[in-house]
């Protein structure tokens, strides 16, 4: 009984937490926008600002909005509405998605979903665009912007929830910005509006689904590319030991796309490295056995001769694919000979896939890379959150 009334209180406590079903994306914040064109392309609109609602649009009407001594100025073919400090953008309809397209600087036409905020940016002279956007449908295009369109739709439910469950943990990583994430890698890729109609749908079907630790927090749900056959421990890529992301064998991804890898370096430029960067006994670099070292599993060091360097800044400093790789001779060349791409840190996504089309489940799937977590739906268990 005391088990069951402290998951409760856990579960309570958890759930009284930040949780939205409506995100604030900042989109396109680098292209330092001062003029754009926005359309309707599915539902109804209706734009306010700080003064009130000034008009409703449907896919029929085009508005440019730009950047004009130090406010946003409002224009259609027909009207100038005048100048203000924030514009929101907010469709009405059952769904909406509109177009977007830049003119300052020039820019393609991009398709998002839901509602538009637009301010002067608070720290440059140029707008600030956000996209208002319910979770799901962002989920959606994030899953197409990190995967694409091919992989089997189990896995699309399996990125989905993945992402969701990302998006929620980091939902306030720049909130000191004015919005939640931005649309860029370090948050989570997003190009807006997906094209494919059943990532949307996988989207839908896993709506509300998370991930879990044993102590009913969010996970820190990492995914990368490929993991050569063997992904890695947290702590030793991050120096944070989380019990769900220890190195697992992978045996899926071996034959995929970014298994495998190779890069020549002149042998004189890898032993100027190893002196200078790190110290390594100059001496001892005459012997081919002192620069040869192969991993024989996904090892943390390069070591010998009392030198200790982390295979994750080796592959820093000469922007490898990964941080898995043994290094032999070639002549007067380095080769450096490796396995995988990205991190290696969670879940391998090419091997994810190839699971996926073999007929694993996304839950299999995903408690293959995440030991010991838990999928639960936000939804089932609202009645956590009343306040007492």
């Amino acid at each position: 009984m005391k088990k069951l009334t402290l998951l409760l209180l856990l579960l309570f406590l958890f759930f009284k937490s930040t949780f939205a079903e409506m995100l604030n994306v900042g989109i396109l914040d680098k292209q330092a926008i001062t003029s754009f064109i926005f359309y309707p392309q599915e539902g109804k609109y209706i734009i306010y600002t700080e003064s009130g609602k000034i008009e409703e649009i449907d896919n029929t009407e085009i508005i440019e909005l730009s950047f004009w001594n130090n406010k946003i100025t409002v224009k259609s073919l027909e009207k100038d509405y005048g100048s203000f400090l924030k514009i929101r953008i907010i469709g009405v309809a059952t769904k909406n998605a509109f177009k977007l397209k830049t003119n300052k600087p020039l820019g393609k036409i991009i398709q998002y979903e839901d509602n538009l905020f637009i301010r002067v940016h608070p720290y440059n002279n140029y707008l600030q665009l956000i996209n208002n956007i319910d979770i799901d449908n962002y989920v959606a295009g994030v899953v197409e912007a990190e995967v694409g369109k091919s992989p089997p739709e189990e896995y699309f439910k399996l990125q989905a929830i993945i992402c969701r469950t990302y998006a929620l943990k980091n939902i306030k990583k720049h909130e000191n910005e004015g919005f939640s994430m931005c649309d860029k890698v370090h948050c989570q890729a997003y190009h807006g509006k997906p094209k494919s109609e059943i990532i949307h749908q996988a989207a839908e079907l896993t709506s509300n689904i998370v991930i879990v630790d044993s102590e009913i927090n969010l996970i820190t749900a990492t995914f990368f590319s490929n993991c050569g056959g063997q992904t890695a421990n947290s702590q030793d890529v991050w120096h944070s030991n989380l019990y769900y992301l220890k190195s697992v064998k992978d045996t899926f991804c071996l034959h995929e796309n970014n298994s495998i890898w190779s890069k020549r370096i002149p042998k004189g430029d890898w032993i100027q490295y190893l002196i200078t960067q790190h110290n390594y006994p100059k001496e001892n670099l005459n012997d081919i056995c002192d620069i040869e070292y192969f991993q024989l599993n996904r090892e943390q060091y390069f070591e010998k001769n009392n030198v200790q360097i982390p295979f994750v800044k080796i592959r820093s400093d000469w922007n490898l694919k990964s941080a898995q790789f043994d290094v032999s001779l070639d002549n007067n060349f380095v080769i450096l000979s490796g396995k995988g791409f990205g991190h290696g840190v969670g879940l391998c996504q090419e091997g994810a896939m190839r699971m996926a089309k073999m007929g694993y489940s996304y839950a299999d799937i995903l408690h293959f890379y995440y030991e010991g977590v838990h999928m639960i739906n936000l939804k089932s268990l609202n009645f956590f959150k009343t306040d007492f």
